[in-house]
């Protein structure tokens, strides 16, 4: 299943996390991507920087410095974050 929704930073919640848990399943693996064409690094590099730091991230991930987390270790940093 593959659902795309734009919404605003302000509805970033807990209520939305859950929703999406009884949507896909409490235990079923999901893939967030977020963006937002205002956010400042995107706004002040160019596509050459942009690209050189996607292909370091990429090279990162190959060699095993990924951070992988669990949903319980998920759900406060990004309600941490929400807070900034």
């Amino acid at each position: 299943m593959e659902a795309s929704e734009r919404i605003k930073a302000s509805e970033l919640d807990l209520e939305l996390l859950k929703k999406l848990k009884s949507l896909f399943g409490k235990d079923r693996e999901i893939t967030l991507t977020l963006s937002s064409a205002e956010h400042p690094i995107v706004a002040r590099e160019s596509k050459k920087t942009y690209l050189l730091r996607l292909a370091k991230a990429l090279k990162n991930i190959e060699k095993g410095r990924a951070v992988k987390m669990s949903e319980t270790e998920l759900d406060p940093m990004v309600l941490e974050r929400l807070k900034r």
